[in-house]
């Protein structure tokens, strides 16, 4: 007995040493995590401030710069941008870099050597040797400001968790990690590196008579026959699936698409511009755009800005307000490279062999040896079949290079928006507007004398007649060469037209001297239901066009809805069953409306997934049409393709004594629907809502482990809105009928030049990328509910109602 005693007595008196073991633990980490939080009041004294700044936080941590010099204004910005956003700047410039294997392991080394391969390394430090070669002009002093202040932080302050979590190295900022991030930007707007790929292998596969009904944007008219390479349909389909499997892995934020207008005086209530963006990003926490006011003499803004870029890309000053579209257009080509049998170290140019270049990448990875990476480089640019052994395999004697037009331009855009910010006119915002050589951006822009306009931004690429851009090119012959650029001129624009108002939703715009240049433009959904909002002689107040800004109506789903069900027609296979009959009364009462508790769209697209799936996944197969369905493509070819009765993908092609039809597909993938909908969701229709398919949740890179997820993630939430309707929260088609938000508005903007010192916007989730911040998630129910809350420029009312102040003070 006295044995048993003492075990008992043993094991109580461990269990009680665990429990405060744990209990000491959770308390340390919380008392590590407090002091770790953004400092929002007090005083600092900091290297390189050369007077006194001040910053004051209101109630949504949004920092009011006050200083005496634009240099101290930009110091205090990268500071306290450091101070909740260290982590994001961090990961952008390591994903661009193709330096993530460092801190994560070999798990990312196919995204590095991906990165490597494109080379925005070596772009970023030619860039920042060319627009930092000296440090006199007044943009490169508020840049090297804005670094110096982040490195300030990076010396003075606590680092994130995420820091201590992956064992992070202090390592100081530089001009060339301005770039770094300007080239990522670049890489999530070229759609081409995802299109070109899918499209080059369905047309080598499958022919013309196929692809012609998908929405492409080239004249079949002007088709060459079709010559089928089995390696080009290999290499094309490796290098999409590598290019898929790079964005899935990214842990940062890719541009998807935008939302842009502005109107002049003659359309608004107040009489004076009103100005409306939205930028569509993947969405994860912290949210893209860190919002900053800054105020010295001769300069007062405030703005939208990128991690680690220090000129706000959405902004205003008091005379202008300017935004940002993905322009759509197509910078990338890929070509077919011929390797000399005799010696693998030349290629063929127009009519003699040439050596590759060649660079070495050595990339460090966690726990292992170094790997070096030999990138090959022809005119056209790198060879991206050898960032993939599987890809390189297959195309030994024909690799496939790259043609991008961020690896050919200077890449202004960094200096082109410090311009849009000292914009004192509309010729002045021309000029930063034609500066944007990369990537390409519609420019939304309206000032104070009542202009309005919309640019596209970008240097377009001059190719010959015959090429199409979206197949893979001859890279030996010389005749698919690009030919040049065409002057700003030449670039799609308006300004002060008639109409009365300007918009961008990455729409195709109109031919310019009867050219539509190439690109992969959304389909018109968005944009007519703008137009119809707009073409009216309604006069538009700012709070009428918050309701605008979250409209979740499609324009151009219910004549597609139309479409289906005129075809069904009375086939009895459709009225089977009562719940049969009450899905199709849900279809034929919607009005394209996706709010919280609509049946319409819960039907709507587990309908149109099985359509497409019967019609095109036999000849695709199951990988290029999960591709397929996942791309602008899909969407543009959806309105064309379901009225089209005579498409060849309506055959099942795996059935070879029957020939289905258009009427056949959609009946069965009625019935699938129905069946699989009741399995999923139940047989009440009722409860078939929206908000339970369709959620938001902005995710950390740390949230992918559980159960962080339940500390750095921010959601899940049930959300309206949709894909291609103005709010538009967008999802990947997928057969289990559970649509993640995977993108959509990163913000949301209203400004009235009849009261500029109140603009109106909203963050999804928050200001601050550190946990313990209450400003870590405190937009995210205003963002939700279509809500917003003010972009404060009034000093005045700023030192009444801002409690939290920080003085940064120099030390001499």
């Amino acid at each position: 007995m006295k044995v048993l005693k003492s075990l008992l007595i043993f094991i109580m008196v461990l269990s009680m040493l665990l429990v405060a073991v744990i209990v000491v633990g959770v308390t340390g980490g919380y008392v590590y995590l407090h002091f770790q939080k953004p400092r929002y009041a007090g005083e600092v004294d900091l290297k390189g401030l050369k007077a006194e700044t001040t910053v004051y936080f209101d109630a949504y941590g949004i920092p009011h710069i006050y200083g005496s010099s634009e240099e101290d204004v930009y110091f205090a910005l990268g500071y306290v941008h450091a101070q909740e956003r260290l982590f994001q700047m961090e990961m952008i410039r390591r994903v661009a870099a193709g330096r993530l294997s460092e801190i994560l392991g070999p798990d990312m080394l196919e995204t590095d050597t991906f990165f490597r391969t494109l080379g925005m390394g070596v772009r970023a430090r030619q860039s920042a040797d060319r627009f930092f070669a000296e440090s006199t002009q007044a943009y490169q002093k508020a840049a090297l400001a804005y670094l110096a202040g982040i490195n300030q932080y990076l010396d003075t302050g606590s680092r994130p968790v995420e820091f201590l979590i992956l064992n992070i190295p202090k390592e100081y900022f530089t001009p060339r990690d301005i770039f770094l991030v300007a080239n990522f930007m670049a890489f999530g707007f070229a759609e081409g590196f995802r299109m070109d790929p899918l499209i080059t292998k369905a047309y080598q596969k499958l022919g013309m008579d196929y692809l012609k009904d998908w929405t492409i944007d080239w004249d079949p008219g002007a088709e060459k026959i079709p010559v089928f390479k089995p390696e080009t349909v290999a290499a094309a389909g490796r290098i999409g699936t590598l290019v898929d499997r790079v964005m899935a892995d990214l842990p940062a934020t890719p541009w998807i698409g935008s939302n842009g207008w502005v109107l002049s005086p003659a359309k608004t209530a107040s009489g004076k511009v009103v100005f409306a963006n939205d930028t569509h990003m993947q969405y994860s926490q912290p949210s893209v755009w860190y919002e900053a006011h800054l105020e010295c003499p001769g300069f007062s803004f405030y703005g939208n800005h990128a991690a680690g870029i220090p000129f706000a890309l959405i902004g205003h000053n008091r005379f202008a307000a300017w935004g940002v579209t993905m322009f759509e257009n197509d910078d990338v080509d890929f070509f077919r490279e011929k390797v000399n049998p005799q010696n693998p170290d030349q290629v063929w140019v127009d009519d003699h062999w040439e050596p590759f270049k060649i660079r070495k990448e050595v990339i460090k990875v966690k726990g292992q040896a170094d790997v070096t990476v030999t990138v090959r480089i022809t005119r056209h640019g790198p060879v991206i079949s050898d960032a993939s052994q599987e890809v390189s395999a297959v195309v030994e004697r024909e690799p496939v290079s790259v043609w991008w037009a961020a690896d050919k331009l200077p890449f202004s855009i960094s200096y082109a928006f410090y311009m849009f910010a000292h914009a004192k006119s509309m010729d002045d915002a021309r000029e930063a507007a034609a500066l944007i050589d990369v990537p390409g951006l519609n420019v939304m822009y309206g000032d104070r004398d009542g202009n309005i306009a919309w640019w596209a931004s970008c240097k377009l690429a001059k190719r010959p007649e015959h090429v199409n851009s979206k197949l893979f090119l001859d890279g030996a012959s010389g005749r698919d060469e690009p030919l040049g650029w065409h002057p700003f001129s030449k670039n799609p624009s308006s300004e002060n037209p008639l109409s009365g108002f300007v918009y961008s939703a990455n729409n195709q715009p109109a031919a310019v001297d009867g050219v539509l240049y190439p690109g992969y433009y959304v389909p018109e959904n968005r944009a007519r239901r703008i137009v119809d909002y707009l073409d009216t002689p309604k006069k538009w107040s700012l709070e009428e066009m918050q309701s605008m800004s979250v409209d979740g109506v499609s324009a151009v789903i219910p004549a597609t809805v139309r479409e289906i069900l005129d075809t069904i027609g009375d086939d009895p296979a459709v009225k089977k069953s009562e719940l049969h009959q009450q899905v199709m009364q849900v279809l034929d009462t919607w009005d394209g409306g996706h709010a919280i508790d609509a049946a319409g769209p819960v039907v709507y697209y587990k309908l149109l997934y099985n359509i497409m799936e019967n019609a095109m996944a036999d000849e695709l197969g199951k990988e290029d049409f999960t591709a397929f369905v996942s791309t602008h493509l899909m969407k543009r070819t959806t309105a064309v393709f379901i009225p089209n009765d005579t498409s060849l993908w309506w055959d099942d092609i795996t059935t070879q004594d029957v020939r289905e039809t258009r009427q056949a597909i959609f009946i069965k993938s009625f019935d699938q629907a129905v069946a699989e909908l009741r399995d999923q969701l139940g047989s009440d229709v009722a409860d078939w809502q929206w908000g339970r398919v369709h959620t938001l949740e902005h995710g950390h890179l740390l949230g992918n482990k559980k159960p962080l997820d339940k500390f750095f993630n921010v959601g899940p939430f049930p959300v309206m809105g949709g894909n291609e309707v103005i709010n538009n929260l967008g999802f990947k088609l997928n057969k289990a009928g559970r649509y993640t938000v995977s993108f959509g508005p990163a913000m949301r903007i209203l400004l009235d030049f009849g009261d500029v010192e109140n603009s109106i916007s909203v963050n999804p989730t928050g200001q601050s990328g550190h946990l313990m911040s209450k400003h870590y998630d405190d937009q995210t129910e205003l963002f939700n509910k279509g809500r917003f809350r003010k972009q404060m420029m009034n000093r005045e009312e700023i030192q009444a109602t801002c409690s939290n102040i920080l003085r940064l003070r120099p030390i001499n």
